[in-house]
């Protein structure tokens, strides 16, 4: 039985759309407790690929502060972007942007399955249930994404299997789960794999449709750090090597007592 995704409802779209310079009401969105990260806020890949639906020009989303979840965001067209609100607090800022990296060469299959075999997992502990790669969430259930250190690089890999849960009817893979395969993986390819991260900003490509049922390789590599903002980069590759999906993705450090309040 497929999972309740996040609703999104539009109205007025087409002026989000064509970049008018005004400010109007363009939908809601709402991220179901389903697609939890932390476990009281929504995972940050997810609820940029929902609001990435009223774009049809590449973008890039930030996250301001923690997703609510079950709660509906007004969303509002502000000059060439959209914001997602609760009240007057933005939570979600989407305006174009193209993806910037290029990613090197994936992994083999089997080398990311390897990888795989041996899981890293933020230090707090507090992400154990997230949709994307929570080790307490079941396959169809969440994504099962479990990316381990490639080699002793700052890298990371897995195979990933797209469940049936998440087709959009025709064999491929719904672009917000494909959103979310992008996030979490990137935060394993970071300097200290004790420290917790949330992403803070993402800007995602879908090049080739991601069928359900067939194993892609998940590739993540860090870029650089500065301070307490680390970026990375992340891919999905079919494989033969080719590229089908790829982000840039801002990752924000938390301290260990920020880390500490997020433990269920």
């Amino acid at each position: 039985m497929n999972l309740i995704r996040g609703m999104l409802r539009m109205r007025g779209v087409a002026g989000a759309r064509d970049g008018a310079d005004t400010m109007q009401p363009v939908g809601d969105i709402t991220i179901a407790s389903a697609f939890n990260g932390p476990p009281t806020s929504g995972n940050g890949g997810y609820a940029s690929g929902m609001l990435s639906r009223l774009f049809e020009t590449p973008h890039t989303v930030r996250i301001s502060a923690p997703i609510p979840l079950d709660t509906p965001l007004a969303v509002t067209q502000q000059d060439n972007k959209l914001v997602a609100t609760l009240g007057e607090k933005p939570i979600l800022t989407a305006r174009p942007g193209g993806v910037t990296l290029t990613p090197p060469q994936a992994p083999s299959m089997e080398a990311a399955r390897k990888a795989g075999e041996t899981p890293t997992y933020f230090g707090a502990g507090g992400l154990s249930t997230c949709f994307v790669c929570g080790r307490n969430r079941k396959e169809g259930d969440g994504l099962h994404i479990h990316c381990g250190r490639l080699g002793g690089k700052l890298e990371a890999a897995a195979v990933w299997t797209p469940h049936a849960n998440f087709d959009d009817g025709h064999g491929h893979v719904r672009p917000e789960y494909v959103w979310a395969a992008l996030d979490c993986p990137g935060g394993f390819a970071l300097p200290e794999i004790e420290t917790t991260y949330l992403l803070g900003e993402m800007t995602a490509a879908i090049h080739q449709p991601i069928l359900t049922g067939q194993p892609v390789i998940i590739h993540a590599w860090h870029e650089w750090s500065d301070g307490r903002k680390h970026f990375a980069g992340t891919a999905l590759h079919a494989e033969d090597g080719t590229l089908l999906a790829q982000a840039d993705t801002l990752w924000i450090e938390l301290t260990p007592e920020q880390a500490g309040s997020m433990a269920p």
